[in-house]
Order: C-alpha cells, then sequence, then structure tokens
C-alpha cells in the first residue's frame, strides 16, 4: 500500500510486523491518503490512513464515498 503525504509525497507503508508490532510504542507516524505507486487516486472516495513507519500498524483509517 502506498500512501500521498502532504510532506514526504509518496510512501511505501512496510509490512506489519507481528512480533516487532508488540512491543512498538508508534512514534514514528505516517499519514496520507491511499494511492498507488504512481500516485493515482480513487475517484469515488477518499481513504486515509495513519500508520506506523516503524512497525506497519494501522492506527487510524477513515473512508469517505462520494
Amino acid at each position: 500500500m502506498y500512501l500521498a503525504t502532504e510532506k514526504d509525497g509518496i510512501v511505501e507503508v512496510p509490512e506489519k510486523k507481528r512480533l516487532k508490532a508488540l512491543f512498538c510504542k508508534h512514534r514514528n507516524v505516517v499519514s496520507g491518503e491511499q494511492c498507488s505507486k504512481n500516485g493515482m487516486r480513487r475517484i469515488s472516495g477518499q481513504d486515509t490512513y495513519v500508520v506506523c513507519a516503524d512497525c506497519g500498524t494501522i492506527l487510524g483509517e477513515w473512508h469517505i464515498n462520494y
């Protein structure tokens, strides 16, 4: 999954690492709108995610349909 962030551009979300997620304090957070590798976004809505960049855990998600 890729996220289009305001600060860093398009960022690839790391795969979730279950063992690391148990001990992670989620201090390094990335938030943005879901997009493809080349930046294409969904036409019929918006998917926004907040993800820990260290362990890959999704901390929050919001979905809006147009």
